[in-house]
């Protein structure tokens, strides 16, 4: 059986490619031929093209950066064109073209369900493909609580249109249930569905050792970040997206403008500590065993609170720049949780895909 899956593959960001590479790395662990289709959704790739052409501040600032974001760039190419399956290009037009070429087509994961990032794009509800038990999901996200009463009928049709509904989070689970009535069933983001061992894979060597990780940081996330590594004596290695200029004081650490992403994943693998404001820096210090804190977004931080709440771990989340106690964390209850919820995930999508192929 061959499966297509649709998310924003596209996207220079690191949680956005490496789940994309897990969800099909499942696929294929489960016996499907799995294929991303390559559809280039302007909305979310535009934000990551060398020169940004949308305001005069926005030029200028990727005119400055341009080195490190063509070299950023590369890294992510390589990447996909090494590890990914992925089908020729694809505009929005030819979708529907390629809809037979698959026994099925998964959207997910990610943020897919956020109109704020897509521009409401149906796409990513599978509105291409004729056979709606052919439209499934897996993990997908809607990144936010609320849907504003404007975009209501959007989702409720879209929604309605949709096969199996697998969501990522209980609060996606509640908001398909309140919008369109609809039932959806939450499973583990992909990357939890790979072990260990399927990570270090594609690791490359990280000598690097005494340090504290910090990426997609808050209003608060490097104070703590610096009281932490001067009580502990570590360096700090700040994956960050560009160098502030109106603010210099938050150009703190080791800054890695260019990272790819299989060097985020090994840097994330040799910390002592991550602190973070990103769900998936907080997934893969789950998945590497690594004590982590965690400063939740605004707006889009209902999916890192199921997270934490899923595992028991809200006291990793702190909100000022005082620095929370530094309590161990029970991975071997983390880990047993993670094992179980990966068994059942993988059974959720494998019931899912033979289901839509039956009916």
């Amino acid at each position: 059986m061959k499966i297509g899956t649709l998310t924003f593959h596209r996207a220079r960001n690191y949680g956005a490619i490496l789940q994309c590479y897990a969800l099909q790395k499942a696929l294929e662990k489960l016996d499907y031929e799995s294929e991303v289709l390559d559809y280039d959704c302007r909305a979310v790739s535009a934000g990551y093209d060398l020169v940004l052409m949308n305001s005069t501040v926005d030029f200028i600032k990727s005119i400055l950066r341009l080195p490190m974001t063509y070299i950023k760039n590369k890294k992510f190419k390589r990447f996909s064109e090494r590890y990914i399956n992925i089908s020729r290009p694809l505009l929005k037009s030819e979708l529907v073209n390629v809809a037979e070429e698959y026994d099925a087509v998964i959207t997910g994961s990610d943020q897919v369900w956020n109109y704020r990032l897509s521009d409401s794009d149906s796409a990513y509800f599978l509105d291409f493909i004729p056979d709606k038990n052919k439209r499934l999901s897996y993990g997908a996200s809607f990144g936010i609580k609320n849907i504003p009463k404007e975009k209501e009928y959007f989702y409720r049709k879209n929604l309605a249109g949709m096969g199996k509904i697998l969501v990522r989070e209980k609060t996606g689970e509640m908001l398909v249930k309140k919008i369109s009535g609809c039932d959806a069933c939450s499973v583990l983001d992909p990357v939890f569905l790979l072990s260990v061992s399927d990570w270090k894979k594609i690791m490359p060597l990280n000598k690097k050792r005494g340090y504290i990780f910090v990426y997609m940081p808050g209003e608060h996330t490097l104070k703590v970040a610096q009281n932490l590594a001067s009580k502990k004596n570590l360096q700090i290695v700040h994956c960050a997206y560009d160098k502030s200029f109106l603010n210099p004081q938050r150009n703190i650490g080791d800054i890695r403008l260019s990272l790819g992403p299989d060097e985020f994943l090994s840097l994330i693998n040799g910390a002592d500590y991550v602190v973070t404001g990103s769900f998936h820096a907080t997934a893969f210090s789950l998945i590497l065993q690594k004590k982590f804190f965690v400063e939740i977004p605004q707006n889009v931080g209902s999916r890192i609170i199921d997270l934490l709440d899923t595992f028991g771990l809200q006291n990793r989340v702190f909100s000022a720049d005082v620095l929370l106690e530094d309590t161990d964390i029970p991975w071997d209850e983390v880990m047993q949780k993670m094992y179980k919820l990966r068994e059942d995930s993988l059974l959720c999508l494998k019931k899912s895909i033979e289901e839509s192929v039956h009916d």
